[in-house]
C-alpha cells in the first residue's frame, strides 16, 4: 500500500500567463516545490474542457466543475499513491494536472478509474514517465524571472490595495538586486542610472556579495508595476544579477 504523504514544505501556489507557442497559456505553480528522491514517476492528468474559450483557455462556466475536478483528483491521487500536487497548466483547450509520485505507484495507474472514480462528464488521459530529476516542473511549469515577479507584483498590489492605496499616483519606489561581482554591481547602477533610477552606492554584504539599492518615482497602476520590473530586469539579468524585488510607502487619498 502506498501512503499518503505530507509535503516537506508549506505548498505556495501563484498563478501566471505565458505562451505555447502562438497559443495563450495559464499556469498555477506550486513555487515552494522541490525535486523529492523518493518521487521520480511525473504524471500528467490531461481533461479536455466541453466549452473552452475561442483562445483555448478555460470559459467562466467551467470554473467550478473544473475547481471542483481538481479536487478530486489531487485528494485521491494524494491519498492512494503518496502522489505531490506541483501545477497544473491551461491551454489549446484542455486542463493539465502535474503529480510526482513514487516509482511503486506506478502499475497503479492502469485502472485510473479505481484511483479517482467517476469523472464524468469530463474525459482524464494520462501519462506517467520517469522524471527524476523533476526537469518538467523546474524547467517547464516553474515561472521564469518576469513571470515569477509578476507573481510577486500581484501580491504586494494586493497587500497596497487593502490599505487604501491610491496606485495612480506616482511616489518613490524601492528597489534591490545583488551580484556576485562588484564590478557587475557598479555596471547595473550605471545602467540603471541612465533609465532614470537613483542609485545608492554599491555595498559587501557578509556572505560575499554585492548589494545594490536603487529608486525611482512611480506610479503602480494599469500593469506600470509589471513594467518597471521588466525594464529592471532587462537591465541586471544580463549582469547575472539577483532581483530581490521592490517596495514603496502607502499612498492615500
Amino acid at each position: 500500500m502506498v501512503r499518503a504523504m505530507e509535503t516537506p514544505w508549506q505548498p505556495n501556489f501563484g498563478f501566471y500567463l505565458s505562451r505555447l507557442g502562438e497559443d495563450p497559456a495559464s499556469f498555477v505553480v506550486d513555487l515552494n516545490a522541490r525535486p523529492l528522491t523518493s518521487h521520480p514517476l511525473r504524471l500528467q492528468l490531461r481533461v479536455p474542457l466541453r466549452q473552452p474559450r475561442p483562445d483555448g483557455l478555460r470559459d467562466k462556466s467551467e470554473l467550478e466543475p473544473m475547481g471542483d475536478l481538481e479536487d478530486r483528483l489531487v485528494d485521491a491521487l494524494r491519498a492512494r499513491l503518496g502522489a505531490v500536487y506541483v501545477g497544473r497548466l491551461v491551454a489549446r483547450g484542455a486542463t493539465e494536472f502535474f503529480f510526482y509520485a513514487p516509482e511503486v505507484a506506478r502499475p497503479k495507474l492502469n485502472d485510473l478509474e479505481a484511483l479517482v472514480g467517476d469523472t464524468a462528464p469530463y474525459s482524464v488521459e494520462y501519462l506517467a514517465e520517469t522524471d527524476s530529476a523533476w526537469q518538467v516542473y523546474t524547467q517547464f511549469l516553474y515561472p521564469d524571472p518576469y513571470s515569477f515577479q509578476a507573481i510577486a507584483n500581484r501580491s504586494l498590489l494586493e497587500q497596497l490595495e487593502q490599505a487604501g492605496d491610491v496606485m495612480t499616483v506616482a511616489r518613490l519606489v524601492d528597489h534591490l538586486a545583488y551580484f556576485d561581482g562588484e564590478a557587475q554591481a557598479k555596471e547595473a547602477s550605471v545602467r540603471l542610472t541612465a533609465a532614470g533610477f537613483l542609485a545608492d552606492a554599491v555595498k559587501r554584504r557578509d556572505d560575499g556579495r554585492f548589494g545594490l539599492e536603487f529608486h525611482r518615482e512611480d506610479a503602480l497602476a494599469d500593469g506600470q508595476a509589471d513594467a518597471f520590473v521588466a525594464e529592471v530586469l532587462d537591465i541586471i539579468l544580463p549582469l547575472d544579477g539577483d532581483y530581490d524585488g521592490w517596495g514603496c510607502p502607502v499612498v492615500k487619498g
